[in-house]
Order: C-alpha cells, then sequence, then structure tokens
C-alpha cells in the first residue's frame, strides 16, 4: 500500500512540474528560437568578417610586393675626399641593386662646396647649374640662396612682383620688413634687419641699388650698410619717398656678403620695406 501510495505521489509530482513549466513565464522555445537567430546573425558578421579579412590580407600581399621593389633609403654616409672624411653627409637611395644620390650631393662631392641653385630647364632640355646669367655676363645675387637673415614677422622674399620704388616695379629684388616702436631705444637689436648670402670668393664685383618700397610708411628712414667678410664696405641713409641707391663694390675673394637696413629711431611706431633691386655680380 505504502509502495502505491509512493508512486502516486512521484506521478502527481511529475505532472505538478510539467504543468509548472507549462505555465512559467520562461518560454524555452521562444528562447531557442532568439538565441538560434543571434546565432544565425553572428554567423553572418562573422562570415561578412573573414572576407573583408582576405580582402585585407590581399591588400597586404600587394603592398609587400610593391615595397620589396621600391628604392630603398639608405642612411646618409660619410664622404672622404682625398683622405679627409668631410662634414657633409649624403643620403642614398638604393632601387633595383643601383644606389642614386641626390643631384645636391653629388654636386658637392665633386665641387667640395655648395653648388646652388641648380635647375631642369625644359625649354633647354638641360641641367642648368648655378643662377642664369645676365646679358652682360653676370648673375642675379637674387639666384642665390640666403645663408641667413633677420626680418620683422615674415622671411625676405626674392623676387617679388608687388615691389615698387617711387611707382616703378621692380622685378629682380629682395624685400623683408623692418620696424621701429616707441619703446625701443637706439641701439635695439631688432633694428638690425639683413639679408645674407655665400659668395665662395667665386666673384669680383657686386653691381646694386637699394631703396625702400611704397609700402613704407610716411616718416621712416634708416641706413643701408654693406659688409663682406664682416669688413663694412658701404653706408648709406636713406628715407622714405628718396631715390634709390646705385652701389659698385669689389668682392674680390669675399666669402660672406651682408646686406643690412638700420631703421632710425622715431617717436611713434613705423615700418620699412628696405629692397635689392637689380644686385648682379661678377665674375
Amino acid at each position: 500500500m505504502k509502495k502505491h501510495i509512493s508512486v502516486f505521489i512521484t506521478i502527481f509530482a511529475v505532472i505538478f512540474c510539467f504543468v509548472a513549466v507549462a505555465s512559467s513565464p520562461t518560454n524555452y522555445k521562444t528562447m531557442y528560437e532568439k538565441l538560434l537567430k543571434d546565432y544565425n546573425s553572428l554567423k553572418t558578421q562573422y562570415d561578412k568578417l573573414k572576407k573583408e579579412n582576405a580582402n585585407l590580407q590581399a591588400k597586404v600581399n600587394e603592398l609587400s610586393k610593391k615595397v620589396s621593389t621600391s628604392p630603398v633609403y639608405e642612411y646618409q654616409r660619410d664622404i672622404i675626399l682625398n683622405g679627409v672624411t668631410l662634414k657633409y653627409k649624403v643620403p642614398f637611395l638604393n632601387y633595383k641593386g643601383m644606389r642614386f644620390v641626390h643631384l645636391d650631393s653629388i654636386l658637392y662631392c665633386f665641387y667640395n662646396k655648395n653648388i646652388a641653385p641648380w635647375k631642369i630647364d625644359d625649354n633647354k632640355k638641360a641641367l642648368v647649374i648655378g643662377p642664369n646669367l645676365t646679358p652682360n655676363g653676370g648673375i642675379f645675387l637674387t639666384d642665390l640662396p640666403l645663408s641667413d637673415y633677420y626680418s620683422i614677422d615674415f622671411n625676405p622674399v626674392s623676387n617679388s612682383n608687388e615691389v615698387t620704388i617711387l611707382g616703378a616695379t621692380k622685378g629682380k629684388n629682395i624685400v623683408w620688413r623692418a620696424y621701429n616702436t616707441q619703446w625701443w631705444d637706439e641701439n635695439d637689436s631688432r633694428r638690425y634687419t639683413f639679408v645674407q648670402y655665400k659668395l665662395n670668393g667665386d666673384y669680383k664685383k657686386l653691381n646694386l641699388t637699394l631703396g625702400l618700397d611704397d609700402d613704407t610708411d610716411v616718416g621712416a628712414s634708416g641706413v643701408f650698410r654693406i659688409y663682406l667678410d664682416g669688413e663694412k664696405k658701404y653706408e648709406s641713409p636713406i628715407a622714405k619717398g628718396e631715390k634709390t641707391k646705385n652701389v659698385s663694390l669689389e668682392v674680390v675673394g669675399g666669402n660672406t656678403l651682408k646686406i643690412e637696413f638700420y631703421i632710425n629711431q622715431h617717436y611713434r611706431n613705423l615700418q620699412a620695406f628696405p629692397v635689392v633691386v637689380d644686385a648682379v655680380l661678377y665674375k
């Protein structure tokens, strides 16, 4: 009897649990369908990412092939000239078993000094080393690179098409900015603006014209000075509205040419634009 009662109780419990599960808020069929949907969504994303990864890997392989055939930059190498290691170093490119060097560098190797400027002249179908010659056989100073300068606010500009002096446009020029403020004393270093060039002892004579651009403030004035290797070779005062100063100098053996403009002390803020015009060097 007890056995039958026990079996009855067990059957009753199973039926109760089934009813309880069926009536439970947790619907396992719904859960299964949701999980299946999520799985399919993740599988789709995985397949998409797998395809993108394959495409990226193909691109990596393609770029790797290109890199293997591209020029390889080598670190700068020393130059040993006649047994002496120079301070100047040369960057090389290694391409398909051949080494290439920048033209500036190879010219330096040949001449043991900076050769500038150089350019490819498509009209002449030629490599032109150094400035173009003027009609009378000289070269324009403004075709040489600046080796040093001091200007207020902006860098000197070479061969600007906006330079005018007393209404006349000046094509071959270099112009920079000088400034005076009423608070600077007479010897303030900011008054001494300049441009400087390396001549390397290659020239004998220099002709040039000095003036102030028409944008110079009314009342501004100053002094032009020219130095060759630190020695003063020329000095002349100039003011807004004055005619230009024509200068001819011997520069035999000179290495460094410095053209300085000192702006005078004024009792109000003024700016000036010193201009070097048609400066020509002769060998």
